[in-house]
């Protein structure tokens, strides 16, 4: 049995640096990819409301998993499921089952641990958040949960349901100034067996600003714990504000940390044993929307036995939530990515408005200047070439394209290498001298950082969000991205070319109210010497219109379809692979439910197990719809499936 508190390690002797910021794309041939992740089908609710004995609250969360027959004498069942309501007065729970697919029981005394408990500690307004291991130096379970917010504490036990001893593992004050919350630990054996810790620990954190962010500590017996000064895991584009839940665990030999975001989606990201290098966020499950499964995927325990793996989760809103499992299904296929895209650099096809500046001076039709007079930029061999102005933007001469209404994205490639303070290029998203924001590498006060900095009325928003150490693979050429939805601009940085990871915190479109769009380059004063920033191209993300114009052909899929019995019920599958040339939504659609699928790259596949629930199904068919990149509707492929007894 492996499960997520339990990972094997593998060694690398630690780094002594600060973390690093996820790698925007992988370097490796053999990396592992997002298609190597199981895919995990919903089997149901554990704690069901109506019939939970103790249920102060309406609402639990944060499962963890703990193998109680595989060290307990005597224990009540096979295996023990902790978790907790969170609101007042919260409480520590426990039920067991004698397999991992259930029934599971729940033990007729809880909460096995209350928000009051002297003498350790007097009452605080709640406990939870459960986590469990076994101690193999003390032949004991050591149990982690959090009261108040601001305090992770830690208990012993001889059996797992009583506990006899406890103690404060973490607290506000480790993690920092400015640190509000400290909670939602889980403890692992560390990965690093040269690392000279037993214990690590994932927690989240919150600070004055609002943003949830997993933190890493360490410790030798599992109380007294040290905490690494830097986040292992910060929100982004698609997490939003905040992440938590932060889980290791171990698939096919390569470590993964696995969490939620406010997206209410679980996602992984591969980890090195010494937990200093994460690789790029990949989405592990997310409800289907089909039937009951459905709201938020969260707080994620997995756990394998034999050759059966299985993901427990908290699922629904933030404050009504319930423990539920899904199981691997062996035979599916993951879809594909969201944001894959077939043309990452609009080569095949861009926006009417795109620039490969190959004429001798740029457009006026399409670009304007501020500071005219005092523009030095030159256009040569296909390339923009803009010095670094000796001066801030306020002073700089600035080629610009207007900002569109409306959803628009936009695309250049740069070449800078700033080696001295303040020197800089990348894209600026322009109203005026005192209302901007800028994406790009620069040579600050304490080295090289990728930014996304929004100035508003003079004042920067310049936090460890916004101004980051880059990727160790960015080269002296990389790729940046602005795009708005209307509401919002996300940055997106690629050091390959392929692949764009979301940079920085989003910017307000109404609030920014920026007019232009371009390229810039500057170094802040004459002091440090003027190097240039190239830009080979400057591309729109084209209109529907423009794909259209653009000749794509239309997408086509092949359906295949399967019936299956899983824990005795039936379930229908359907895969619809994209056979065309171009990204295709496809909507699968069966008489037990349909799922929509965005962004299936040409040859990858949108998959879903339809759950009967029954023991049988009739013969039928499955229908699936594409809608092509231009929004447009291609047609409808349907293929029949098998009628199928279970049991």
């Amino acid at each position: 049995m492996v499960a997520a508190g339990a990972v094997a390690p593998a060694g690398a002797a630690p780094s002594p640096t600060a973390l690093a910021p996820a790698p925007v794309g992988a370097t490796a041939a053999d990396a592992p990819s997002a298609s190597d992740l199981p895919v995990f089908e919903y089997r149901g609710v554990i704690t069901d409301k109506e019939s939970m004995t103790y249920n102060p609250t309406d609402e639990f969360i944060f499962p963890s998993v703990f193998h109680a027959g595989a060290y307990l004498d005597d224990p009540l069942g096979e295996w023990y499921l902790y978790y907790a309501p969170h609101d007042s007065p919260g409480g520590i729970s426990l039920m067991y089952a004698d397999s991992l697919e259930g029934p599971w029981t729940e033990y007729a005394h809880n909460p096995i641990v209350e928000n009051e408990w002297l003498p350790f500690y007097e009452h605080v307004s709640h406990v939870s958040s459960p986590d469990v291991l076994w101690d193999d130096a003390t032949d004991e379970v050591l149990l982690y949960f959090h009261g108040e917010n601001s305090t992770t504490r830690w208990a012993t036990s001889s059996d797992g349901v009583t506990f006899d001893d406890s103690g404060v593992a973490v607290t506000n004050a480790d993690g920092g100034q400015g640190t509000t919350e400290t909670s939602y630990a889980r403890v692992v054996e560390h990965p690093d067996p040269s690392s000279g810790y037993r214990f690590a620990m994932t927690y989240m954190q919150n600070r004055t600003d609002n943003i949830r962010r997993i933190k890493v500590a360490e410790s030798v017996d599992g109380k007294t714990w040290d905490v690494r000064p830097d986040p292992l895991v910060v929100p982004d584009a698609a997490t939003g504000t905040n992440v938590s839940g932060g889980n290791l665990w171990e698939w096919e030999g390569q470590l993964y940390v696995v969490y939620h975001g406010s997206t209410g989606i679980t996602f992984a990201r591969t980890l090195d044993p010494t937990m200093t290098q994460v690789g790029p966020r990949w989405e592990l499950h997310k409800a289907s929307g089909v039937g009951d499964d459905v709201g938020r995927v969260a707080a994620p325990e997995i756990v394998t036995d034999g050759d059966e793996t299985y993901l427990f989760y908290e699922s629904g809103d933030r404050l009504g939530a319930t423990i539920a499992w899904a199981q691997r299904d062996p035979d599916a296929v993951r879809p594909p990515e969201p944001g894959q895209d077939p043309d990452p650099l609009r080569e095949q096809c861009s926006g009417a408005a795109s620039d490969e500046f190959d004429g001798a001076m740029l457009d006026p039709a399409r670009w304007s200047v501020v500071r005219a007079g005092s523009a030095r930029h030159e256009l040569a061999d296909g390339v923009l070439r803009v010095p670094t102005y000796p001066t801030g933007v306020a002073g700089a001469s600035l080629p610009l394209q207007v900002v569109p209404d409306g959803p628009w994205e936009v695309t250049t490639a740069v070449s800078v290498s700033p080696a001295e303070r303040f020197q800089q290029g990348g894209l600026l998203l322009y109203r005026d001298d005192a209302n901007y924001a800028k994406l790009d590498l620069v040579h600050g006060s304490l080295g090289p950082r990728l930014e996304f900095i929004w100035r508003q009325n003079g004042t920067d928003r310049n936090t460890g969000f916004d101004s980051v150490v880059p990727p160790s693979d960015l080269g002296s050429t990389f790729w940046l991205r602005l795009a708005s939805d209307g509401s919002a601009v996300q940055a997106s940085v690629s050091v390959d070319g392929v692949e764009f990871a979301p940079w920085g915190r989003t910017v307000d479109v109404a609030a920014l109210g920026a007019t232009g769009v371009g390229p810039f380059a500057m170094r802040g004063s004459a002091t440090p010497p003027e190097i240039v920033a190239s830009f080979d191209w400057f591309r729109w993300t084209p209109t529907a219109e423009e794909v259209a114009a653009c000749g794509d052909d239309e997408p086509a899929v092949e359906v295949q379809t399967a019936t299956r019995c899983l824990a005795g019920r039936a379930y229908v599958a359907v895969t619809a692979r994209n056979e065309g040339d171009a990204a295709a939504t496809v909507r699968l659609v069966t008489p037990f439910g349909e799922r929509t699928v965005a962004d299936v790259a040409p040859g990858r596949s949108a998959y879903q197990s339809f759950a009967t629930r029954s023991t049988s199904v009739a013969a039928g068919e499955a229908t699936v719809d594409v809608v092509g990149p231009d929004g447009a509707q291609h047609g409808s492929t349907s293929a029949t499936y098998d009628a199928l007894t279970c049991g």
